[in-house]
């Protein structure tokens, strides 16, 4: 994306001190509240002060293989979703290609440095805040060091291991470099012409024929879901190998694969690779945020891809399907600890979801005793039902709490994961397991519902002698509440990933918050 000319190929400039009447106008810069060199912005002036510091204020960018991998690195940044005119690029370009007469220049060296330190920054913590952009963030942004960051940048300066220094400093992640892997794929992609695929009705079958099957070829071809020699073909049917290709197109952006085009699937054909770049670059800064946060085993529950995903040891272990929050009972984004489960747990109503319960009792005297439900008073003492004046009540003056009793009907099912949280929100196990079939999964009133949800006890556990199957069954089958503590608390972070690999690979996920726009908003903002 952006062509850079090296004019220097020698390595062996010795140190040079910065000039007095230089070393005064570098002070002056520093002590501004916005310093700015040749007409350019410094970002990050705590970390350029301390460079100059421990550097004895010396020229920092004597050695030319290290200005060289650092060019490269600041050209690239793209392929992080980062924008490489953050890090003055432009400018150092253009003083590269006659590094001679700048390399001993205050303005090289500070932009250079300056640039070199906020693009590490962006790496290891993102470049947006992002309790500007997620009111419930409660994640520790990685705390960045300035005296640690000048020995850093020093060191990989004189052994000439910039490019390694701030490789190091990418997330780890292994859905991190499946995106960078698709940016690059979707950029490439940019260059080429894109038709815009409309159908001659409404849909079109397996069988049937439009004049739209040789752009759509040409589509499905760009996308890689279909080889060169079927593009070529002048069959007019919707054949086989199309709808194998469309079904694959389906699954990967979350609609249903049934290989029919409509209006849906007409939409995810016609998506530019402009707008797949903008959700893979909001997504790539949603892993920045968390990398350095994580432990060696944590739990990600990723709420715009409804999956869970489960790393032990460093290793992913275990994934499921999940279900979260309805548009209007979002799911937050937060990090929580997992300490405990709940084992035949009680369910005790929420107020915005037990005052529609009055009327359904109203409207059916029964209705408690058939879910199970019970009534307590605000220390949980038990409420004869049959006592209460129900005609009486309305969602303003009802002064009891419904609890539903341990049953496999319980809107918690048999086991809920407790990771105690102002919000309200832990992971629980359902009665409705056909919701998990569906392809888009928002239906809760907040809370995460997991599909195999013993499952992820036995490897949360993982205690074969004290919790296995059997065990947790048994300890089911007693109808019990019964809490099990961790041996040690679990993170779980609450994510929201629209571009992500899945159980069965990469997806793209609508963006059932409309959280992505936000966050692209705040990407293209100027530093």
């Amino acid at each position: 994306m952006y062509k850079l000319v090296f004019a220097f190929l020698l390595v062996g400039i010795s140190s040079f001190t910065i000039k007095a009447v230089e070393l005064d106008s570098l002070a002056l810069m520093l002590m501004d509240p916005s310093p700015t060199i040749g007409q350019q912005k410094i970002h990050s002036t705590e970390l350029v002060a301390f460079a100059y510091q421990a550097k004895s204020y010396q020229y920092i960018w004597q050695n030319k293989v290290s200005v060289s991998q650092a060019l490269t690195a600041l050209n690239g940044a793209w392929q992080e979703g980062l924008e490489p005119l953050d890090y003055h690029i432009n400018t150092l370009n253009v003083m590269a290609q006659s590094i001679d007469q700048h390399i001993n220049t205050l303005e090289f060296d500070v932009l250079l440095t300056d640039a070199v330190m906020t693009y590490a920054t962006h790496l290891i913590r993102g470049r947006v805040n992002p309790n500007v952009i997620t009111a419930t963030w409660n994640y520790q942004l990685y705390s960045v060091s300035p005296q640690k960051s000048a020995e850093l940048l020093l060191n990989h300066i004189k052994n000439e291991t910039v490019t390694s220094g701030l490789d190091n400093l990418k997330p780890n992640l292994p859905q991190y470099a499946l995106l960078k892997q698709k940016l690059a794929f979707y950029t490439a992609l940019a260059t080429q012409e894109q038709t815009i695929i409309t159908l001659e009705n409404k849909l079109l079958k397996p069988g049937e024929t439009d004049a739209a099957l040789k752009p759509l070829r040409a589509r499905l071809h760009q996308l890689s879901l279909l080889p060169i020699e079927q593009v070529m073909s002048l069959d007019s049917i919707y054949s086989d190998d199309i709808v194998g290709a469309i079904k694959r197109l389906q699954n990967f952006n979350q609609l249903p694969a049934d290989g029919v085009i409509g209006k849906d699937t007409l939409q995810v054909l016609n998506i530019s690779a402009a707008q797949r770049i903008d959700t893979l670059k909001v997504n790539l800064e949603r892993i920045r945020w968390i990398e350095n946060s994580l432990s060696d085993s944590f739990l990600i529950v990723n709420i715009a891809g409804y999956e869970l995903y489960l790393y032990q040891e460093g290793n992913l272990t275990w994934k499921s399907h999940v279900v979260v929050g309805k548009n209007y009972t979002k799911t937050p984004v937060f990090k929580g600890k997992m300490s405990y489960i709940m084992i035949n747990p009680t369910w005790t109503v929420p107020r915005s979801i037990a005052r529609g319960m009055i009327t359904k009792i109203q409207k059916n005297p029964n209705y408690l005793t058939e879910k199970n439900f019970m009534v307590v008073d605000s220390k949980r003492n038990p409420i004869d039902e049959q006592q209460i004046n129900w005609a009486s009540l309305s969602r303003q003056n009802f002064p009891y709490w419904f609890v539903q009793r341990p049953s496999a009907s319980n809107a918690l099912g048999q086991i809920k994961f407790m990771l105690p949280n102002k919000h309200a929100i832990y992971l629980h196990d359902t009665p409705a397991k056909s919701l998990f079939g569906r392809e888009q999964r928002a239906f809760s009133h907040g809370c995460v519902r997991v599909e195999h949800p013993f499952k992820l006890a036995e490897h949360i556990l993982n205690d074969d002698q004290v919790w296995s199957a059997q065990t947790l069954q048994t300890t089911v089958d007693s109808e019990k509440t019964t809490r099990v503590n961790l041996s040690e608390p679990l993170d779980v972070l609450l994510m929201y990933w629209t571009a992500s690999q899945n159980s069965d690979g990469f997806h793209f996920y609508p963006d059932i918050y409309e959280r992505d726009k936000i966050l692209l908003k705040a990407l293209r903002q100027p530093l």
